[in-house]
């Protein structure tokens, strides 16, 4: 901690909370020695049940810092995101339609309560099905087949979405781990987007405007980000969209930074450096 050059992305690195969260939790439960616990009482006891569970499931989040794909799960899933406010907003009518149908349908003997019959609903909307309430009534029998009908023709909506977007994230995953690496790289060095322009400024030796593979190389070396070779030209050639043999320093931020693209640049046309409000006062 004292020699990274960035301690402010060191302390909410994920990973890292998990190895401090890890350790506090062993120091908690070494704290309850076995003299203590015979004699605790049932919060006491509460309270070192929760450590005792917890250990095991935090040791066992350690080991994502070993699968680095887990990062295309999480892009695939923030991208599916999009679609769930409205898929929620479905399936809450549907849930509340039915639920309220077998309430009104059924014998209270059988659903005496509306939160018995959403119980009913939501088991049989998520295909899951304990079978430990049924309908009874023959009006209850065929609304309830009819939400499982429903229910099946809705559920491949979500999965349909989610499984789209996790294909075209691994489709593209070599390129997504490489923008992944080369941006956790230059946050461990302390590295911000606000920097990119004066490094590309300074490694240009011909002055075009752009860098090409052996200055791009040269310059990640200078800055320490340390990811081999053959991965730098894998993150040259992602970055390389138009196949120029050169990238500036806009595509660079647009690629690794998205959300400081339009705070360093502002609304800069790529093609001719002009502003879009440049353009509509010269008509």
């Amino acid at each position: 901690f004292l020699t990274c050059p960035n301690r402010i992305a060191f302390c909410f690195n994920g990973c890292n909370l998990v190895d401090i969260a890890v350790g506090m939790l062993v120091l908690g439960l070494r704290c309850f020695s076995a003299s203590n616990f015979a004699q605790a009482d049932s919060k006491s006891h509460s309270v070192f049940l929760l450590l005792l569970c917890a250990v095991p499931v935090m040791r066992l989040l350690k080991l994502l810092r070993r699968f680095e794909d887990f990062h295309l799960i999480l892009k695939a899933f923030r991208q599916a995101s999009e679609a769930l406010p409205v898929l929620l907003f479905i399936l809450s009518v549907i849930v509340l339609v039915f639920a309220s149908l077998i309430y009104v349908l059924e014998p209270r003997s059988n659903i005496e309560s509306l939160p018995k019959a959403l119980w009913l609903t939501v088991v049989t909307v998520g295909t899951v099905g304990y079978g430990d309430v049924v309908p009874e009534s023959a009006w209850g029998s065929l609304v309830t087949a009819a939400m499982i009908v429903v229910s099946a023709l809705y559920m491949a909506i979500p999965v349909g979405i989610v499984g789209k977007a996790f294909s075209d994230v691994w489709d593209d995953r070599n390129k997504l781990l490489m923008i992944h690496r080369a941006r956790t790289r230059f946050l461990e060095r302390g590295y911000k987007a606000q920097d990119i322009p004066a490094m590309f400024c300074r490694f240009d030796q011909d002055s075009s405007g752009e860098l090409d593979l052996p200055e791009f190389i040269a310059m990640m070396h200078k800055m320490q980000v340390t990811l081999g070779t053959d991965r730098l030209v894998e993150l040259f050639l992602s970055l390389d969209a138009d196949g120029s043999g050169g990238i500036d320093d806009a595509e660079f931020v647009r690629t690794l930074y998205p959300s400081a693209h339009a705070r360093i640049y502002g609304s800069k046309h790529p093609s001719d450096g002009t502003t879009a409000s440049e353009g509509t006062t010269g008509e």
